[in-house]
């Protein structure tokens, strides 16, 4: 833990574990607005959580396990903005915040050419089974697993947000058709990116590859149920580099073990890090990786900027991503 007792206004960061801040040039630009705390352990419990955070009026959230939900949100009453690195809000509950009069913001963008570009190597790698090659040659067996191509092939995107649409533009460098699925019916968008728009199930029956990219809320968790993977192709591929609460993964182990699907890319789970029981570590027809979509170095010095950026809006009076805007008007005062 690090402490910074000049400046007037209180900075928590309670989550920086594993460590962005420690250390970065960011966190002494952040030590210029204010007094800091970093934490840089797990919290326990809510408890804990709530402990670290009192008096605290900014809060930069770092990691989506520090869960800021109604009963957390009444019991900090200096908090005016919680400024989250990356762009997932699931975390925190924004009726409550809005309700109060907490600003949250987010990084739309920082790790979009990141994300997507993990999609397309979660693909390739499903695709043509590049782990489980890798493991048969260490382990001394010259072993082949036939694959397919992407050119030709239909790519299905569901969510057509900063990432969905570089995705689609890299699949169809790639060659592949591209059909997508919104909650926004965005034709402009879609031509923009090359996609085709159609309806949810006439992308589930159509895809060869499905890769998701939707925000983790109450109508979007389990979107893809055990039916949903029964409309998939057989053969067909599944990658989720979003988040894992987007899948039912026992419905997805199912259809993988009856090799329904060919394969699945995950960078996300429903519980991170993924337990040592999981049974898709023992799947050979699954590439996984440990939710690394953002880890790069360009997305890790946006995603470590970005954040300090809306703070410093913040406190100039010009607060910007803000992603509960009916919270303005309630806003708390700003601190001096």
């Amino acid at each position: 833990m690090a402490a910074h007792t000049t400046g007037a206004v209180r900075i928590v960061i309670p989550d920086d574990f594993p460590p962005v801040y420690q250390g970065h040039p960011q966190l002494e630009r952040l030590r210029t607005l204010g007094q800091v705390q970093v934490y840089g352990t797990r919290a326990a419990s809510p408890e804990e959580l709530l402990a670290r955070l009192e008096g605290a009026q900014i809060v930069l959230n770092v990691r989506a396990y520090s869960v800021f939900d109604r009963w957390l949100l009444e019991r900090l009453p200096h908090l005016r903005l919680i400024s989250i690195l990356g762009t997932g809000t699931d975390n925190v509950d924004l009726e409550a915040a809005t309700e109060l009069g907490v600003l949250v913001c987010n990084t739309p963008g920082a790790s979009t050419v990141s994300v997507a570009e993990l999609t397309m190597a979660l693909i390739l790698a499903t695709a043509r089974h590049v782990a489980l090659c890798d493991r048969k040659m260490r382990g001394g067996e010259w072993y082949h697993r036939e694959g397919f191509e992407l050119r030709g092939k239909t790519l299905g995107v569901l969510g057509l947000g900063l990432i969905g649409q570089e995705v689609a533009r890299l699949g169809k460098a790639f060659g592949m058709r591209v059909l997508a699925w919104s909650f926004t019916y965005d034709e402009q968008r879609a031509a923009e990116c090359g996609a085709q728009l159609a309806e949810f199930h006439d992308v589930l029956r159509q895809a060869d590859v499905l890769s998701l990219h939707l925000r983790s809320s109450p109508r979007t968790r389990g979107i893809i149920g055990r039916m949903e993977l029964q409309l998939m192709k057989p053969g067909a591929i599944l990658v989720n580099t979003a988040r894992g609460a987007l899948v039912d993964e026992a419905a997805l182990v199912e259809a993988l073990r009856e090799g329904r699907l060919a394969g699945a890319g995950l960078d996300v789970f429903v519980q991170e890090p993924l337990p040592l029981e999981s049974p898709l570590l023992r799947l050979e027809n699954v590439v996984l990786t440990p939710h690394i979509g953002w880890v790069t170095r360009e997305a890790g010095e946006r995603l470590a900027r970005m954040p300090v950026d809306n703070i410093e809006a913040y406190l100039a009076g010009r607060p910007q991503h803000v992603v509960n805007p009916d919270a303005l008007a309630r806003a708390r005062p700003r601190p001096q």
